[in-house]
């Protein structure tokens, strides 16, 4: 019996992103199971970089290299830099049972909409980080023929939101075996030139909107002025500038700036620092030159690296409106650092399995954008949890991190993790390849612009879609409901991409323009779609004639 084809749609494995974390973690172990045949289509990389990783298992690149005519095209949509651009190439190459995807709806909804769509079983992990979950996202997921979560929380949600969802079972991230409690936290503290009796509580967040900065900051302001505690530190490990907050303001509104310490990292000798804010270039303590610059994106630290910043924290706090997961919570909890999150999202997931404490949220606000409630917790009670963590004995405290730490390992395991997918796979019937991927292909015609029918919008909506695109199957999804709208109100948001119709969310900011629309554009839209799955179906028509089965 031959091996089940995986492919996963993920950013590449050796980025230093969660995805890419958790794609390295459980491709790896089911690249090593003989019962799976897999194979990654990484994003965000070309294929000289994915050479020079050397990787254990099929890695195919999905961007272009620069400078190209295929890198103009890749830029032209945003969809084909989370995977689109190289989707069908991959697919015909290597004609999986599966294709599997653990990212946000809008980095992967593209595959529900490809040609060969019917020839594989679509597994998936949508980030589940609030609820409710928008409607087109939860059309989109139903549509899989199996779901999982990253948390409980997540779990609840989906269930709630569409009983009738394929769902599995939940498949949460873990933190890496490099985190490790410090053997001796003061000398490690003192190594970083912090005093030895310093109180340091710290975060490891990326610096965007929905990560609650000034609240933290706020918070911390208020624990400082209850306690009088001199010795008392917040450290974030986080990036300015950034997509969010504006750094140099806040810690100048709260009277902070010389209690807050941040993450350099040395662009010329890579030595990493802990140290009050100094602006976005600051002077190394090591090699003496101007190129030690606060870690993030573009000024990446190692797991190994990132571990020994956790070592400094007495206490771990996750700061957040809403979590997809939240894996510094892990990381923290591994390193023995006791843990404070906001209850709610995947935050109150970790925290139930944990035993970490919860900051109540005093009001959940729904988000314009998405329709999603995200949460404003209650900084007078996070600043008391604070003064209690701060007022316990080192040995009660390092007793109380070593607790949740039992806990979090008891509870997130990455074999855990990888046989949760691996035991779905293993007992999912595949089809009959003759009956999928080497199945007659089939070129369709539109039908012709006179036939579209008058009688309704509705009517209109389902002829488009069962008779010019020819993809009946997708009546009633995201895209059809999105068409209705449009044909309704005769407009729609149009994004400057080439060729490109059905969602408005995939537009970069800027770029989206309102304009007139009616069943004649409508129309063409739809046969042009048709087109490029004709397309499709005769480069699959080529593959076959060829005997070419990877």
């Amino acid at each position: 019996m031959r091996p089940k084809k995986i492919l996963f749609c993920t950013e590449a494995h050796f980025l230093p992103t969660g995805y890419s974390v958790y794609t390295k973690e459980v491709l790896s172990r089911l690249n090593r199971d003989p019962r799976f045949d897999v194979m990654e289509l990484a994003t965000y990389v070309d294929q000289a970089t994915v050479d020079q990783q050397n990787p254990e298992w099929k890695v195919v690149a999905n961007q272009p290299n620069k400078g190209t005519p295929e890198w103009d095209k890749y830029k032209s949509r945003v969809t084909y830099e989370f995977g689109e651009f190289k989707l069908n190439d991959v697919l015909l190459e290597f004609m999986p049972d599966f294709v599997m995807d653990i990212r946000d709806w809008w980095m992967m909804e593209f595959v529900q909409r490809t040609t060969f769509r019917e020839f594989f079983d679509w597994c998936i992990m949508p980030t589940v980080d609030a609820f409710p979950q928008n409607q087109q996202w939860i059309d989109t997921f139903s549509s899989a023929e199996a779901v999982f979560s990253y948390s409980e929380f997540g779990r609840d949600v989906l269930i709630n939101q569409a009983p009738a969802m394929n769902f599995v079972d939940v498949a949460s991230p873990c933190a890496s075996h490099h985190f490790s409690p410090a053997v001796d936290k003061v000398l490690h503290k003192r190594k970083y030139g912090l005093p030895d009796d310093a109180f340091v509580i710290g975060t490891v967040m990326r610096n965007q909107r929905r990560k609650l900065y000034p609240d933290l900051f706020d918070a911390f302001r208020k624990f400082l002025d209850a306690t009088g505690a001199k010795n008392a530190y917040l450290h974030c490990h986080t990036a300015y500038p950034d997509l969010g907050w504006e750094f140099p303001d806040l810690l100048q509104k709260y009277g902070i700036a010389n209690r807050v310490l941040f993450t350099y990292r040395c662009k010329k000798c890579g030595a990493i620092s802990s140290k009050i804010f100094s602006d976005v270039i600051s002077h190394c303590d090591n090699c003496h030159s101007m190129e030690s610059q606060m870690a993030g994106i573009n000024n990446q630290v190692s797991e190994l690296e990132l571990s020994e910043i956790y070592k400094l924290f007495d206490l771990y706090i996750q700061y957040a409106n809403s979590e997809g997961f939240g894996m510094p919570q892990l990381e923290a909890l591994s390193s023995g650092v006791p843990l404070i999150t906001v209850d709610y999202s995947a935050m109150q997931s970790v925290a139930d399995n944990t035993g970490a404490i919860k900051i109540p949220v005093m009001k959940l606000s729904p988000e314009c954008e998405t329709g999603c409630y995200r949460a404003i917790p209650d900084n007078d009670a996070t600043f008391l949890e604070m003064m209690k963590m701060y007022a316990l004995s080192r040995e009660d405290l390092s007793s109380l991190g070593s607790s949740m730490r039992d806990k979090a390992i008891s509870n997130y395991n990455w074999d855990k993790t990888a046989n949760v997918w691996a035991n779905h796979f293993a007992n999912t019937p595949v089809k009959d390849i003759r009956s999928t991927w080497l199945s007659q292909p089939t070129i369709k015609a539109p039908a012709p612009k006179t036939l579209v029918p008058t009688s309704s919008v509705k009517d209109q909506a389902d002829f488009l879609f069962s008779d010019v695109l020819c993809m009946p199957h997708l009546i009633g999804g995201y895209q059809w409901k999105r068409l209705l709208k449009d044909l309704t109100y005769k407009c729609t948001a149009r994004s400057t991409s080439v060729d490109f119709y059905f969602n408005e969310s995939h537009t970069n900011n800027g770029s989206m323009t309102m304009e007139e629309f009616n069943i004649d554009k409508a129309y063409d839209a739809m046969s042009q779609a048709r087109s490029i799955h004709n397309m499709w179906e005769e480069a699959r028509a080529q593959v076959i004639q060829r005997g070419g089965v990877s």
